[in-house]
């Protein structure tokens, strides 16, 4: 693991004086404790050393450390050589940060890339087992991946690539036809690497949590992300430990997995799609008293939207829509996982196990690999029944892969509904997770009618 966090040096328009994220802070809590323009403040700045000019803001901290936390500006912070689960953690548990990682539709995950057992503390005498069956994992990947890379050469058409678009996109869309299809049976333990973008606010909250999960690797990474950031805002990592409250969410969190897996057992199977939406339009709104329909309300909202950018205010704001899908898969999830501003949640336990139809079919030709991929999921079933009955069932999450489904909430605005919409659905877009939107919206437009005509469906461009 490596976690290296970098930040700017500020400089003001005509003070030429370096910066800090905890000066930025220092700078503008002022603001609410002394009537002294900007101007006055720099001007005091540089006859003042800096030591001093921050404790003299850092004496509010009693009363308000997480609204100065959120004055530092943006801290960036890249963390190499982890497994895919800490970055879905990081993301799931954070609605305001922006982010990106390794993408499985452009780079190959290698079996060099793979975490140890150790990453999330799985008894010793799973290991063998453990390693087996990862780097069995990649292996039908990699010969997946060159069967599908065959087909769509022998076969084009089956890649649904607009042949209007540039040759370099149709080239880059060509390639990502293998990698999105046989991606199911990669291990979460691969090694991946993120990028983070927050204020010390939430980087602190962030930090909190990664370090309250019982996994190795999670605690170290809340040690190491608390570290780095300390070397740019270190009074505000004082508030990064961990509480009580947030080592009784992650315990349960866990717990709900494995309590699931005891009762259930590991499905090999696939599970049928179904999505559940609730919609919930208020009506104690100002706009209740402005004579309108809600279809004229919405109409209002939307009024000049040209792209899902032109995000709707007002009433389609404070519509709430919440969507449950019972089975996506962890590799579609951690596309949907980075929506912001979203509450997620979801299981992280195995109720089934996803694969292409066209991979299976591919695997039944072969005979062979097929042959290997059944053992492979029989093997992953056996191996993580054995860690949930073991002294450390919580490491079961070592054992995931992106083929697991696992039942997936998202809840958010009506607003911001449209946007995911539009934003995961097209041509080029993974094909799983554009039809899993899809299911969501058919619901949401049954319930409110008035929201269709507002979101486009396929305007997201080719990823």
């Amino acid at each position: 693991m490596e976690v290296r966090t970098f930040t700017p040096t500020y400089f003001s328009k005509n003070h030429d004086i370096g910066m800090s994220p905890e000066m930025v802070a220092a700078i503008f809590a002022r603001y609410s404790r002394q009537g002294e323009g900007l101007n006055a403040i720099l001007t005091q700045l540089e006859n003042t050393p800096k030591d001093k000019f921050e404790e003299s803001v850092w004496k509010f901290l009693d009363y308000g450390h997480a609204s100065i936390g959120g004055l530092t500006g943006s801290i960036p912070t890249g963390i190499d050589n982890v497994s895919m689960l800490s970055p879905y953690l990081a993301f799931f548990l954070q609605p305001k940060q922006d982010g990106q990682e390794t993408s499985t539709r452009y780079v190959e995950f290698k079996p060099e890339g793979l975490a140890t057992p150790d990453s999330f503390g799985i008894p010793e005498m799973f290991h063998n087992k453990w390693y087996e069956t990862m780097l069995d994992g990649f292996d039908i990947n990699k010969k997946l991946v060159g069967k599908l890379n065959k087909l769509a050469e022998e076969s084009p058409e089956l890649t649904r690539i607009d042949t209007s678009l540039p040759t370099k996109v149709q080239s880059r869309m060509r390639k990502n036809f293998g990698f999105d299809r046989a991606r199911y049976t990669i291990p979460m333990a691969g090694l991946t690497n993120f990028g983070l973008v927050m204020t010390a606010r939430e980087w602190a909250e962030t930090i909190k949590y990664a370090s309250s999960f019982d996994f190795p690797e999670s605690r170290e990474l809340g040690d190491a992300l608390r570290e780095n950031i300390a070397e740019v805002a270190p009074r505000l990592m004082k508030h990064s430990e961990p509480t009580e409250r947030t080592q009784s969410y992650a315990d349960e969190f866990l717990d709900r997995g494995v309590e699931y897996l005891l009762e259930n057992g590991v499905n090999i199977g696939m599970v049928e799609d179904i999505v559940s939406v609730e919609t919930h339009i208020p009506k104690n709104t100002l706009h209740a008293t402005s004579g309108r329909s809600l279809s004229e309300e919405l109409a209002k909202n939307f009024d000049g939207k040209k792209t899902r950018y032109d995000y709707a205010k007002g009433l389609a704001e404070k519509i709430r829509i919440s969507v449950s899908w019972n089975n996506m898969s962890l590799a579609e999830a951690r596309d949907i996982n980075r929506q912001r501003p979203c509450v997620k949640d979801t299981l992280l336990a195995p109720v089934g196990s996803y694969m292409p139809d066209i991979c299976v079919d591919l695997m039944k030709n072969d005979g062979e690999l097929f042959d290997q991929y059944s053992r492979f999921l029989d093997q992953r079933a056996e191996l993580m029944d054995g860690i949930i009955n073991s002294e450390a069932p919580r490491s079961y999450v070592g054992c995931l892969l992106l083929g697991d489904q696992t039942p997936f909430e998202l809840h958010t605005s009506a607003a911001h509904f449209a946007y995911v919409t539009e934003l995961r659905t097209s041509m080029g877009v993974h094909f799983r997770y554009d039809q899993h939107v899809r299911d969501a919206h058919q619901e949401v437009v049954e319930q409110i009618p008035e929201l269709d005509p507002y979101i486009k469906l396929g305007t997201g461009e080719p990823e």
